[in-house]
């Protein structure tokens, strides 16, 4: 197989003077948040790292289409219950991921109850989002490195972007549907609630995949984001004569099926009116989105150029990195809304840096491990 171009090589290269995806999507979004986070370091301080089950599902979704891979690369060789084992590899990591977090997380006897629903909860998303996601009808691709066959999975690639030393990003997975022969960069977002289909043309995160794609030699239809909702189906009431409640909630089927059967109840005698009341129920959404080769070339030398140079000089020591001040993106999980607040009204912001945030030492993505943090003076 011939190498795949623009690989990031871990083993030689650094991620210095380069800018990333999400770096650009903070700059992009308002200049000010962005030297908050990148040139001045600062991060909301926290008592710990927080887990998530956007996380450790997000962890799963990688090893088990790992797993899929391997067993593609085998010809179709393998168990019946591929489907099971190769979910299982994806649940086993899930649970070293959280293993992790736990050794490496002081808590209270009280807190970990809570963090180990957290896992109980993420394994239950995955379980339900796996099966969803039909990864039977997907064939990994596969890329080559150092001539090695790899599969194009949390690909980490760099690509030229003057006048930085590079634009690098991970790409979840690159998949061909085997039913119609269609190659979608894809990337999975667990989230509280589904985005709209029309916000994917604004999406410049895919469209910069789009992009590296097609300097990496990889001939893609468009890119899917396949997102899920990042709460578990929730269990039916018991009523006081026994029976099981059949009032419409965020479950499924399946779901209450089992509730009912765990409780002796018979499925068959809710299933007519329960079924077809939880059916509309949304729990995920694949949003494909078509560039053509001009569009991704476009949206890369009008918008990501432009944004890689402005990150460039917005290091200068004279950079004017002004505030983007509107509601929904200042109020809407904007961490650094205290201090900008601070700033603008001429109160003490070095007393708010102090107490309310912490400086990186070191940066992964734009985030940083606990140990990498020191106190912001």
């Amino acid at each position: 197989m011939k190498q795949t171009k623009y690989l990031f090589d871990e083993s030689k290269m650094t991620a210095d003077g380069c800018v990333s995806v999400s770096q650009l999507q903070t700059f992009l979004s308002c200049k000010r948040k962005w030297q908050y986070n990148y040139i001045e370091g600062l991060k909301p301080r926290v008592e710990r790292s927080y887990l998530t089950i956007g996380k450790l599902c997000h962890k799963g979704m990688q090893v088990a289409m790992q797993e899929l891979w391997k067993r593609q690369q085998n010809k179709g060789g393998g168990s019946t219950n591929w489907f099971e084992e190769v979910r299982n590899f994806g649940l086993s990591a899930m649970r070293i991921e959280f293993d992790a977090y736990m050794a490496t997380t002081p808590l209270l006897d009280e807190e970990i109850p809570d963090v180990e629903q957290v896992l109980a909860d993420a394994e239950s998303v995955f379980c339900q989002a796996f099966e969803e996601f039909e990864p039977w009808k997907y064939e990994v691709i596969t890329l080559c490195d150092k001539g090695h066959p790899i599969p194009a999975l949390e690909l980490h690639f760099k690509v030229p972007c003057p006048p930085t030393k590079g634009l690098h990003g991970y790409i979840d997975a690159i998949l061909r549907d085997k039913e119609t022969g269609f190659v979608w960069c894809t990337d999975y977002k667990f989230r509280k609630s589904l985005a709209p289909d029309e916000d994917e043309a604004f999406n410049i995160q895919n469209a910069v995949y789009s992009y590296a794609c097609q300097k990496m030699g990889v001939d893609i239809t468009g890119t899917m984001t396949w997102q899920h909702v990042n709460t578990p189906a929730s269990d039916p009431a018991i009523l006081k004569d026994g029976k099981i409640s059949r009032a419409k909630i965020k479950t499924t089927w399946r779901h209450y099926e089992e509730f009912c059967v765990n409780h002796g109840q018979d499925p068959a005698d809710y299933y007519i009116e329960m079924e077809e009341k939880l059916r509309d129920i949304e729990w995920f959404r694949a949003t494909l989105e078509y560039r053509n080769k001009e569009t991704v070339e476009t949206i890369w030398h009008e918008c990501v150029v432009p944004a890689a140079r402005g990150v460039k000089s917005a290091w200068g020591k004279n950079a004017n990195n002004f505030r983007s001040m509107y509601p929904w993106n200042c109020r809407v999980g904007c961490p650094y809304q205290s201090i900008c607040q601070a700033e603008l009204r001429g109160y003490d912001a070095d007393a708010i840096r102090e107490r309310e945030y912490v400086k990186r030492t070191t940066r992964n993505e734009g985030e940083a491990t606990e140990s990498a943090l020191v106190p912001a003076t």
